[in-house]
């Protein structure tokens, strides 16, 4: 776990501890740290009580109010994807927390309110998220691509082997995502089988040591690095994928031969996206941060 301080974000720094409580504490804990953000003079604006409403009815019967998966469908992000809170869930984060995209969504109460459920399902009743993604999986029988976290990681060994197994049973699932959870990967290792449907991307600003990246580059599911790099400015979505950001990531790599992202997922190359490609396996991709 990572915990990210909010000098300046207090209304964050309160919203942190109703998620430190989700992924750490029991369900009496969670309650009570829910109760103090219903009653701070900070959340009682309209949304936020919706939603708080909404998550203590979670929290008393283990049922999702919120889809537990998007389904894709914009520019952006095409696929069915997965999320869960950041930080709390990342064990292996480093230098990558103090620019983590994710916590920009909490400005929003029913982004913060899913992000929430999800990892408190993760812990409490991830058969509804097993259920769900059934369901998904026979309405697209035909295959879909699926981003396993765009927000959180795996938090454990037991989020491993739970997400392996589901990928297991679930052969129409393209799936594919990004993590730095080493350690719980590497013991998932020595007694799981991984899938063949699911491709990881090494993701950079991880705290591990070189001995242990260098162990997690030889199992069999991953497809190569995927690298956030600064080019000393901040990166709006327009410019993701133009020559001077393409440009100025290799210079900042160096000059080494590196893929430089698009920004857009599915529209890198005429294959398919080039993160869940097994045909790019060992080839570094890089984005700029943004």
């Amino acid at each position: 776990m990572q915990i990210k301080p909010f000098p300046n974000a207090p209304k964050f720094a309160k919203l942190q501890g109703l998620a430190i409580a989700v992924q750490t504490g029991d369900t009496q804990a969670i309650s009570k740290a829910l109760y103090s953000l219903q009653i701070d003079d900070d959340f009682q604006g309209k949304g936020w009580q919706l939603n708080f409403a909404k998550l203590a009815d979670l929290f008393a019967d283990n049922k999702p109010r919120y889809s537990v998966f998007a389904l894709g469908g914009n520019s952006k992000l095409p696929f069915v994807s997965f999320s869960t809170l950041p930080g709390v869930t990342c064990p292996g984060a480093g230098e990558c927390i103090t620019f983590c995209y994710s916590y920009r969504a909490w400005r929003y109460p029913a982004a913060f309110a899913r992000m929430l459920q999800n990892a408190y399902l993760m812990r409490f009743a991830p058969d509804q998220i097993a259920i769900a993604f059934a369901n998904i999986a026979v309405k697209r029988s035909a295959g879909f691509d699926f981003r396993l976290y765009v927000d959180g990681d795996f938090s454990s060994g037991a989020d491993v082997a739970f997400w392996m197994h589901l990928l297991h049973m679930t052969p129409n699932a393209r799936a594919y995502g990004y993590s730095k959870s080493f350690a719980a990967l590497l013991g998932y290792s020595i007694a799981g089988v991984w899938p063949s449907n699911y491709q990881l991307n090494i993701s950079s600003g991880h705290n591990a040591s070189p001995a242990m990246l260098q162990a997690v580059k030889t199992l069999p599911i991953v497809r190569g690095e995927f690298i956030a790099v600064s080019i000393g400015r901040k990166v709006k979505s327009t410019d993701h994928g133009t020559q001077e950001t393409n440009k100025a990531i290799r210079v900042a790599m160096g000059n080494t031969k590196v893929f430089p992202c698009p920004g857009a997922c599915g529209s890198c190359t005429g294959k398919g996206h080039a993160c869940g490609l097994p045909a790019m396996k060992g080839k570094v991709i890089a984005i700029a941060m943004h």
